[in-house]
């Protein structure tokens, strides 16, 4: 049986726009993005497997998940997507790009990079949440308060807690798939796999949005996306970091809808 994707729809416009958001997220961590687009576009939020109300997948994988989307995307029978992805989200979208070129209209990579990382940013966060089911807690606050032990940004431990919920036995527990992903961690970090038999680089129009106080994304990283995209430009906005979707909201907004205007 296909994998089912939690997906919410918002918005009356001709066109139609996927947001695909990070690790640990759901759909609704880029809510800003999706009511800022919805008046001129129909907006779908995805819960990315092993997240929010989609299925969990026997392995975690950025291939296994860009089949997932590819599947739903195919499922809906309309015209061409625009594709937005934050994170992990974002090399969602480009492994989808690499492989189903066909369904998308323009591609948008909110600061990540197609290529492998080698440094575990998320031990820490890894920590932080298996202490929380480990401590058997039962409020947000307590939760909260355990994370911080782990970690030191409360906006972190914030952005976590909305994945966060009330089990059947009254304690936390996770909106996503904790132990597949912390075995699965390695394959989150790798780079687009790209199959010889296909024509690259893709000729999709791509834009890379970057914060420029992130380290995720460097000046150089444009010769980075070279060989998969070849209609692709950088655009980086200050005062921004790796969630600079809700550092400068209003400034990325406006970059997205010029770049995925009709």
């Amino acid at each position: 049986m296909a994998e089912q994707l939690h997906v919410k729809t918002s918005g009356e416009g001709d066109s139609n726009v996927v947001l695909l958001h990070g690790l640990f997220g759901s759909g609704k961590n880029l809510g800003q993005i999706a009511r800022g687009l919805k008046e001129d576009h129909r907006v779908h939020s995805v819960d990315l497997p092993d997240h929010g109300g989609s299925d969990w997948l026997p392995q975690a994988s950025i291939q296994d998940y860009a089949r997932c989307v590819a599947a739903w995307m195919t499922d809906q029978q309309l015209a061409k997507f625009s594709v937005i992805g934050h994170s992990l989200g974002g090399k969602v979208a480009m492994q989808l790009a690499v492989n189903r070129p066909e369904l998308i209209q323009r591609l948008v990579i909110l600061d990540i990079s197609p290529t492998s990382y080698s440094i575990r940013r998320h031990d820490h966060i890894f920590s932080g949440l298996n202490a929380v089911k480990a401590a058997g807690v039962k409020t947000r606050f307590e939760a909260r308060e355990v994370l911080l032990e782990h970690m030191d940004e409360s906006s972190v431990a914030d952005f976590l807690l909305t994945s966060a919920y009330t089990d059947d036995f009254g304690l936390i527990d996770w909106r996503f798939n904790l132990a597949q992903l912390e075995i699965d961690y390695l394959q989150m970090l790798s780079g687009i796999e790209v199959q010889k038999a296909r024509g690259l680089p893709c000729q999709i129009p791509s834009l890379v949005i970057r914060g420029a106080d992130s380290s995720y994304v460097t000046k150089t990283t444009k010769h980075d996306f070279a060989h998969l995209f070849s209609a692709l430009d950088v655009v980086t906005v200050k005062g921004a970091g790796h969630w600079l979707h809700q550092e400068q909201t209003e400034k990325v907004l406006s970059i997205i809808r010029r770049f995925i205007a009709p």
